[in-house]
């Protein structure tokens, strides 16, 4: 490994090799704000060597190895590190030659950097750098100038081409000769190449030196560091076999959601809980990949599950059908509830579904408990800890397999959850809709549409924009309204304006406004178009308190009865269990190694290094003479010097003390 400095077009100049950039590298992936930062670089650099500044630019590093050579064709570079930067290069100096007016120019730089002349026939080599298959067919078009599909369009190399060609004619227009840009700006570029020798050096392990290096500021997500774990230690052949055969299909099937989809199955996989796929966690999440999912299998077996469920993963989080109509549906729902802390319980219900272990109506039932059990929670503003438990409801998916009755054994299931993940009884759901402002409930077209529906059999389009919630007792009354509501107009409209018996979903709300109510009545009964416009409405003589009230009961009625129902003997307990409180046990929590923070000061963190031991400021302690020891110095401690040392310390911002 021997670093070796040069100028950035002297290297692309060779034609001797073609760059390539292997499967397990991840898409291109700079973003207009880093390619304009490179363009002000290239112009700046031409600026101050043209006014007699001598100057360099230094464009990082570019690393590689050599494959073994083919006859009569150029050397193979797999870059390691530097695809984003070549790339943009490339696409700069692509836009450079289409927008010059001297041919030889345009000749120059076509031969010399982007293709290899010497290349007889059509093969892969004759464009300089071989890019990832997802950016392949555009970027083989830019480079060749022909025209791109509609799809090739959407891809980031081709939006960073036109950007530079954009920002070339501006800098033309302003007088420049735009092929300045090329001998005293880019081509004073310099990198410093490194050619790892993997096969004479084994220490020069490219998978290691991979997984080492930052790329440009921008860390690997986890499905980079994942890709790369599969691949990277493979042959060359089989890389790009797996890939294709596998990998591609994942990306093409979720794209821009891998990482998530590789969080779920871990969860899955474990029936426990990761923390969510995000740049702060890619790094902790892939090593828990290696250590409990890849540990024991092969790189085929793991990349064959995850592109045999991405389909599946697909039905979860978009509208991808399948094939199911009713599961299709009860999906839809629980994506527009947002309940993605369920994914990957719902991914693992989908596999057994699959593989012939539950049939539709088991399914089906499963998974209308389920939301059933989710929009009660969600009416009452319940979602705390599901992050944490939802992932293990996997461990009693055999459980619901061998159940007779599946819709009352899942109730079962969910009915034992702690507090936090009660299944909400009826005398909840009335308690707090009875006072409860549902105009401002995010998801208040969404239960009033689900009334509608039970009613008539037929939902209406949420998102259609003519559909709209009404209030009969408007927001802002006139005088008929104020003479309608009586003495007390001001006391009611403030306490039932936005209650749920005085909303209703109507089409054309602009209609109506401050109407009075015979007029409303008549719009309901004749136009709306809706049976919850009309139901506990239109038979009514006036609209006041009492009317409100009225239809406020009937509508909680419905929603626990007939939209929402759980079984009679759940409708009026408390449908949860009361965990058993046991000595801390940080193996149990699986945190040994982890870092836990002090409740009132995050800032102030303690090292699991045992089963019931911390390490803080270089001294082992157990939590509570932690606990006194902080509180102490904190001026905060009590005069009798015990401490819980669960209440007083949290992992992952949920307090030890509810976990245990």
């Amino acid at each position: 490994m021997i670093p070796l400095e040069q100028k950035l077009l002297n290297l692309l100049s060779n034609n001797d090799v073609t760059f390539f950039i292997p499967p397990y590298q991840r898409n291109y992936e700079w973003t207009e704000e880093q390619c304009n930062v490179f363009f002000e670089d290239v112009v700046k650099t031409s600026d101050k060597n043209v006014s007699g500044t001598v100057i360099e630019h230094f464009f990082g590093t570019i690393t590689y190895f050599q494959e073994d050579s083919v006859f009569g064709q150029p050397n193979k570079l797999i870059l390691i590190d530097g695809q984003q930067r070549i790339t943009t290069t490339m696409l700069f100096l692509t836009a450079l030659r289409d927008l010059l007016q001297d041919d030889k120019l345009k000749k120059f730089i076509d031969s010399r950097y982007l293709k290899n002349d010497n290349v007889i026939g059509d093969s892969e080599y004759k464009i300089k750098l071989k890019q990832v298959e997802t950016d392949w067919g555009a970027y083989k078009k830019i480079i060749l100038g022909e025209e791109l599909s509609g799809s090739e369009k959407t891809s980031r190399v081709y939006s960073n081409y036109n950007l530079f060609k954009a920002r070339l004619s501006e800098f033309g227009n302003n007088g420049n000769k735009i092929e300045s840009l090329i001998d005293n700006g880019i081509n004073k570029f310099s990198v410093i190449t490194i050619e790892l020798k993997p096969v004479q050096n084994p220490w020069e392990n490219p998978q290691e030196i991979f997984e080492s290096m930052n790329s440009l500021g921008k860390p690997l997500s986890l499905a980079d560091l994942v890709r790369n774990y599969l691949l990277l230690g493979l042959n060359a052949k089989t890389q790009e076999q797996y890939y294709q055969k596998y990998w591609l299909h994942i990306e093409k099937t979720l794209p821009a959601q891998v990482s998530g989809y590789i969080r779920d199955y871990m969860q899955w996989q474990v029936g426990d809980s990761f923390k969510q796929a995000k740049e702060t966690n890619y790094k902790e999440l892939y090593a828990q990949f290696k250590n409990k999912i890849a540990s024991g299998r092969s790189a085929e077996s793991i990349l064959s599950d995850l592109s045999k469920y991405a389909e599946l993963y697909s039905c979860i989080i978009s509208d991808r059908s399948t094939g199911n109509c009713r599961v299709d549906k009860t999906l839809s729902d629980i994506r527009y509830l947002r309940v993605t802390t369920a994914y990957s319980f719902l991914l693992a219900l989908l596999v057994e579904w699959q593989n012939g272990k539950m049939n539709n109506s088991s399914i089906e039932e499963i998974l209308d408990t389920f939301l059933i059990y989710c929009m009660r929670r969600r009416l009452i503003g319940l979602a705390q800890a599901e992050n944490k438990a939802f992932p293990t409801l996997v461990r009693q998916i055999s459980r619901l397999e061998k159940a007779d009755d599946k819709r009352m054994e899942t109730f079962r299931i969910l009915s034992n959850q702690e507090s936090n993940l009660r299944l909400p009884n009826d005398i909840e759901i009335v308690n707090t809709l009875s006072s409860a402002n549902f105009f401002n409930f995010k998801y208040c077209k969404f239960f009033l549409a689900l009334i509608e529906e039970k009613i008539t059999k037929s939902r209406p389009d949420i998102t259609d924009k003519n559909l709209q919630i009404e209030h009969i007792m408007p927001q802002t009354l006139n005088d008929a309204w104020k003479q309608e509501l009586g003495n007390d107009y001001e006391s009611v409209h403030q306490e039932y304006v936005h209650n749920i018996g005085n909303l209703t979903l109507i089409r054309h709300n602009q209609e109506l406004g401050q109407k009075p109510f015979s007029e409303k009545k008549n719009t309901y009964q004749n136009k709306a178009g809706l049976q919850i416009a009309k139901t506990k409405i239109v038979d009514q003589d006036y609209w006041g308190k009492d009317t409100i009230i009225n239809r406020r009961s009937w509508i909680v009625d419905f929603l626990v009865k007939d939209v929402l129902p759980i079984p009679d003997a759940m409708r009026k307990i408390n449908n949860f269990s009361i965990k058993e409180k046991h000595v801390l046990s940080f193996n149990e929590l699986q945190i040994v190694g982890e870092y836990i923070q002090f409740h009132k000061d995050p800032s102030i963190s303690a090292l699991v290094v045992s089963d019931n031991e911390v390490e803080f400021e270089g001294k082992r302690w157990k939590l509570s003479p932690l606990t006194k020891e902080i509180q102490d110095r904190r001026g905060e401690g009590n005069s009798s010097g015990a401490y819980r040392g669960v209440q007083y310390w949290d992992y992952d911002g949920i307090r030890l003390a509810d976990v245990i």
